[in-house]
């Protein structure tokens, strides 16, 4: 069962302005107003809505902290986030870190804030297109109170930008807008200090210093916020944020010293085109699937130039424990010597790695690594260890090997639809070993239009012989219809879609699915990666299939057998209607909660039919299960009377 949302009733409905990026399809008895395939970056006239409510205030607050703040959001900083606490800068809000929404932040890592709640979904999706204030974030508390006054110079710097290589704020239309706590006991404490229009099309970082300049903001207990103003419906209208910083004699935005950070995470560790693949097909031969070059963004501050040093790489596996492979160029080498502003430094070329970077006689099914890229600088000052700076010249890739093929780095920056009934698309995955098709994964991005209720079947289709590389005839038909659903309940989350029985296939298959209406339905669309033209086909029933135009690649991922034993046949485990087991949340990730109306002996089997874990015999009630990877799980219990209860569960990747 898909969530529906009910969104606010309003008296008057607008129609709305739509802008279109994307080409315009040609073919036999087609109109330019008919059918096309669009990357959903829209426009649109806003409704208002009341403000929402914000997250401070809620829960135990963070201790107030001494000058300097400093967040330059390359590491866990938000307060939900796993990490020390004197490193958290922010307390409880819908806001996320970021590394691929941004176009070339300062530093790798920027906070994100856009028209999607703290579970990822949308505060609203409606025809109506509701506008109001999204997402805010607010710092910790300050220490102001004592020894600082206006003549301290006491700032706020950040760099912003709208959008990025994401969807951007509207100009005339959204804003970001900055606001301080004062002093006052009565009414509202907040005082608007700041603000901005959108920018279209930007992608520039863009510097703004505030002064702290009233005496009613040096108390103890000061603290800013960023309210974006925007859609809410969605991934749509962002903001970036990144080096955020407040510091007595701090008029200029930083950072002012020597330094020198990563900009860019890597994509993948595989060659192209991907990011994710089977770890039976892979370690069939890892070289061949191993990237030879996989390159990052850096960024040299300061006015002299810098150099790196002690640069390196280390793999290690870690959903069991592994071994760890360490990497570092020859005893003096500089990779990159005396350079300023951007350039790039390749972590396997440039460290000239010959062996296999993840050991194929490690696991048989599953395998997932932790690919560590680290710098040093040298610089003028040579101060790599600010105060209150966390590490920006260091990051972490992972890299899994499980059941299923990708071609995306698992965020949306934009969506991906096409506009008309009976719309096919498909995307061709090269299958490297024999093996069983048992579904989809697909991650459906909530952008302004409610989907709800629209529906589409799935469609696995082979090569076409007579003309390689472009899709033929269907190898099964699906008669399931689907519906797409835009509250998984996290960011970018995906959606599992089981094909009606297994599908053996081998080299290149087709996989999407057809839409039944006229309406989009909207797919996520990676932009850090670039795979559509060479993989995305679609097509309308009066018109020839085409090679998608836009550029990106779609967030659609076959999932396969991978090598998983077959035990028993799981149309045996037929799913109950009034169900003695309830699980949830479904989808989920990671754990399942599993609620009994009786006792019973319970196992949890895939859906090759392998028993997965026998969990024994439960009393009634509420149990939680840990699932050892993503995929679809059958929940198997027999009563004290020899009943046989089943309920799917899914577990996201």
């Amino acid at each position: 069962m898909h969530t529906i949302f009910h969104p606010l009733a309003f008296s008057n409905v607008m129609k709305k302005l739509l802008f279109f990026v994307g080409m315009v399809c040609g073919g036999v008895g087609m109109t330019h107003a008919q059918h096309r395939e669009v990357e959903a970056d829209l426009r649109h006239v806003h409704v208002d809505v009341p403000s929402r409510v914000t997250l401070d205030g809620r829960g135990d607050m963070l201790f107030p902290m001494a000058l300097p703040f400093v967040d330059d959001f390359a590491w866990p900083s938000m307060a939900h986030e796993e990490g020390p606490v004197n490193l958290k800068r922010w307390e409880p809000s819908p806001v996320r870190r970021t590394t691929t929404l941004a176009h070339q932040p300062p530093t790798v890592g920027c906070a994100t804030l856009d028209g999607l709640n703290a579970s990822g979904d949308p505060y609203a999706l409606t025809p109506v297109n509701p506008t109001g204030y999204a997402d805010t974030l607010t710092s910790r508390r300050l220490l102001l109170g004592e020894g600082y006054t206006s003549s301290d110079s006491v700032a706020l710097s950040f760099w912003y930008q709208s959008g990025g290589i994401a969807n951007g704020a509207d100009a005339g239309e959204d804003s970001l807008v900055v606001e301080f706590r004062t002093s006052v006991a009565e009414g509202d404490p907040w005082r608007w200090v700041w603000s901005t229009e959108g920018i279209d099309d930007d992608t520039l970082f863009h510097p703004a210093v505030i002064h702290v300049d009233a005496p009613e903001f040096f108390h103890n207990d000061f603290q800013f916020r960023f309210r974006s103003y925007g859609s809410l419906e969605g991934n749509v209208d962002t903001w970036h944020l990144d080096y955020v910083r407040v510091d007595e004699d701090a008029m200029t935005t930083a950072p002012e010293f020597e330094e020198v950070a990563f900009v860019t995470p890597p994509a993948s560790f595989l060659t192209y085109p991907w990011t994710a693949m089977p770890w039976p097909h892979f370690e069939v031969d890892p070289a061949a699937y191993t990237a030879t070059s996989v390159p990052t963004l850096h960024r040299s501050f300061g006015t002299t130039s810098n150099s790196q040093e002690d640069i390196g790489l280390k793999v290690q596996r870690v959903d069991v424990l592994g071994n760890v492979n360490s990497y570092t160029p020859a005893a003096g080498a500089v990779v990159n010597n005396s350079v300023q502003g951007l350039f790039e430094t390749d972590y396997v070329d440039d460290l000239q790695i010959f062996t296999d970077l993840f050991n194929p006689a490690l696991s048989d099914s599953f395998a997932v690594f932790h690919v560590s890229l680290w710098e040093d600088e040298v610089g003028a000052a040579n101060l790599t260890t600010q105060t209150g700076v966390p590490d920006n010249d260091s990051l972490v890739h992972i890299q899994s090997f499980r059941d299923y093929y990708a071609y995306d780095d698992g965020t949306a920056e934009k969506a991906y639809a096409l506009e008309g009934q009976g719309g096919e698309l498909v995307v061709r995955f090269d299958i490297q070993q024999p093996d069983t098709l048992d579904g989809v994964w697909m991650h459906f991005t909530p952008f302004f239009d409610d989907a709800v209720g629209e529906t589409f079947t799935l469609k696995v289709r082979g090569e076409d012989p007579d003309v390689p590389g472009q899709p033929g005839e269907a190898l099964q038909a699906q008669f399931v219809v689907h519906e797409p659903d835009y509250f998984t309940g996290s960011h970018d989350g995906f959606v599992y879609y089981a094909f009606n029985a297994p599908i053996a296939v081998e080299g290149p298959v087709f996989v999407g699915f057809v839409q039944q209406g006229e309406e989009r339905i909207h797919v996520g669309l990676d932009k850090n990666t670039d795979t559509n033209a060479d993989h995305l086909w679609y097509k309308f029933p009066t018109s020839p299939w085409q090679q998608s135009a836009i550029q990106g690649s779609l967030m659609i991922r076959p999932v396969l057998r991978a090598g998983k034993e077959i035990v028993t046949n799981v149309v045996e485990l037929p799913v109950e209607r009034r169900p003695s087991i309830h699980v949830h949340p479904n989808p989920g990730r990671d754990q399942m909660t599993l609620n009994l109306m009786q006792p019973m002996s319970v196992s949890v089997w895939d859906m090759s039919g392998r028993l997965v874990e026998v969990l024994g015999t439960l009393v009634e009630g509420r149990h939680v299960w840990q699932a050892p990877h993503a995929g679809v799980f059958v929940v198997r219990g027999v009563d004290e009377n020899g009943g046989v209860h089943t309920q799917r569960w899914i577990s996201k990747p």
